[in-house]
């Protein structure tokens, strides 16, 4: 009497959940399809297939035709397109494997929207997942990378991480059910393959069961890397300010450097490699200093900031402010403004009463050479040697809004007026509120050195 091998995969994070398969037609998917078949009714799924026939393989029209069988006996819906994964490879000038992967996950996501499934189901193994380790560990991979695949990642679900792939042969042969043999998994030509075929049988001559202790290593790394990513969040969420076109990290006390090093990575405007991250993590122990990130930015320490600046300062476009209404100067800010009595504002740096008169034909921008300011109670000076004076950070300079007539400043928002601006009993005077689109001041503050 035949003894049937039952593998039963836990669907609990994906229950009442409608599944897209993936199905190539090899032994893991078909396992996958069947076991998911079996399950359906106990964790009220509602499951499609898809197949991806990528024209690469002269036998691939009959795995489309086997696919599309077995999707009938066992009453799940088909989806099913060829494309020639060859001709357009050599068309796109790109690689045969890197370009089948790219256009089998476009066409699953496609089929995904179709069907209006929660997930993809795919039949990646615990002999995978051990490939994987092996490959990020060959990298460098950090925490993130060596935890390899994720049983329940975005919208990608693979319920087969916990069996190895003898057990699902296993499965398939005790229960009757044919595959499909792709033999080009068995040719060494790329990474994958050469540690399929000679890395992992040589490890397990030492190590017999290396495969599951890797996949028992992947997800002791996948937990901690949980842990830090949660630390990281919590992190960033209080000390990470501005937004694309200027960032920065607060840095009054530094975390442990591995949750330093992940905040890092989230501000950074641009991928980086291990030594620009160290570079980074350096400047941050500096009470000052500047790196190169890459093509379009540079890191400056200032003060208790990090902060994450464009090599090209955003042009911004000056604009007429309105005297009596409302003056948006975009990405910049948005100034009201609206007639007042002459009482000057001292307790918000974010609202002045301004002389009208000193405001005749005046702009909101930011600032050029040659600006001048006269402060009350100051002299004349230039607007570099004022925020100088003021003490506000380099990278802030160049998003400061301004309220100037020529080059002569009669605002700098948040700072200071001029003595030119200043109200006086019998004039006539205008409020102006100013906020900032780009939300570079921390409780409406600016950060001094």
């Amino acid at each position: 009497m035949r003894r049937e091998t039952l593998l039963t995969p836990d669907c609990s994070a994906v229950r009442s959940g409608r599944l897209l398969v993936a199905l190539s037609g090899g032994a893991d998917s078909v396992a996958l399809l069947t076991m998911l078949s079996r399950a359906r009714e106990a964790y009220g799924l509602t499951l499609f297939a898809a197949h991806l026939d990528h024209g690469i393989r002269p036998e691939s029209a009959e795995d489309a035709a086997f696919c599309r069988a077995l999707c009938v006996r066992l009453d799940v819906p088909f989806l099913c397109r060829r494309i020639d994964v060859p001709a357009e490879a050599a068309r796109r000038h790109v690689g045969l494997e890197t370009l089948a992967r790219q256009l089998r996950y476009e066409w699953l996501r496609q089929c995904k929207a179709e069907t209006r499934s929660d997930c993809i189901a795919l039949a990646h193994h615990m002999d995978d997942q051990a490939e994987t380790v092996l490959m990020h560990l060959a990298r460098g991979a950090g925490p993130e990378g060596i935890g390899g695949m994720r049983e329940l990642s975005g919208d990608l679900y693979r319920p087969l991480l916990r069996f190895r792939k003898a057990e699902l042969v296993e499965y398939l042969r005790e229960n009757g059910l044919e595959w499909r043999e792709d033999f080009t998994n068995q040719i060494d030509d790329n990474p994958r393959n050469a540690i399929r075929a000679h890395v992992i049988p040589g490890l397990e001559k030492s190590y017999p069961q290396f495969v599951r202790a890797a996949a028992r290593y992947a997800r002791a790394a996948q937990i901690e890397s949980d842990c830090l990513a949660d630390l990281t969040r919590e992190y960033l969420e209080s000390h990470r300010f501005g937004d694309d076109r200027l960032s920065w990290l607060e840095l009054d006390e530094l975390p442990h450097r591995a949750v330093l090093r992940r905040a890092i990575r989230a501000a950074c405007p641009e991928d980086i490699d291990w030594d620009a991250l160290n570079a980074l993590e350096a400047l941050c122990g500096m009470p000052r200093g500047k790196t190169d990130i890459g093509k379009h930015w540079f890191a400056e320490r200032t003060g208790r900031r990090l902060y994450f600046v464009p090599k090209r300062p955003l042009a911004i476009p000056p604009v007429p402010l309105c005297l009596n209404g409302e003056t948006i100067c975009p990405p910049l800010c948005r100034i009201a403004a609206t007639p007042c009595a002459p009482v000057p504002i001292r307790d918000d740096p974010w609202q002045q009463v301004l002389n009208a008169a000193a405001l005749e034909g005046a702009v909101v921008r930011t600032r050029r050479d040659g600006d001048r300011i006269r402060p009350l109670g100051g002299g004349d000076k230039l607007l570099s040697d004022f925020f100088i004076d003021k003490k506000l950070d380099r990278p802030l300079r160049d998003v400061t809004p301004l309220v100037a007539v020529g080059s002569r400043v009669h605002w700098v928002c948040g700072l200071g007026i001029s003595q030119e601006a200043a109200v006086k009993p019998g004039d006539s005077a205008v409020r102006l509120i100013c906020e900032c689109d780009m939300k570079l001041y921390n409780g409406g503050k600016h950060h001094a050195q």
